[in-house]
């Protein structure tokens, strides 16, 4: 569980609002960390003392639950999902999903 934004250092709270506005088409944590003016491991260490994740936890679980949400709640195909969210083809995607999910992402939506 995470605290509430305004009890958050100030370095968190705009990582998580950059990675709000950017997660669907920047997934590296360089991105994040140049935007912050930040080292990667600086921006990393800083996010996982103050959330209990890691930058790079943040940015793949708001992809992950995105992924969800376009699974459950779209007519999309998996492949067009794939693309929605940057990845370069739809098998890394599915690999990307399976890793966080447990499952793949057709395994996902026929179990809704």
């Amino acid at each position: 569980v995470t605290k509430p934004a305004h009890i958050l250092n100030p370095l968190t709270a705009k990582f998580l609002q950059v990675l709000r506005s950017n997660y669907l088409r920047e997934r590296k944590l360089e991105f994040y960390a140049d935007k912050l003016s930040v080292t990667t491991k600086y921006l990393s260490a800083a996010v996982k003392k103050h959330t209990g994740k890691s930058a790079g936890e943040w940015i793949s679980e708001m992809i992950a639950l995105e992924a969800k949400v376009l699974l459950q709640n779209s007519s999309l195909t998996v492949s067009q999902i794939s693309n929605q969210l940057s990845f370069g083809d739809q098998s890394v995607f599915g690999k990307f999903f399976k890793s966080h999910t447990g499952m793949s992402p057709m395994e996902y939506r026929r179990s809704l």
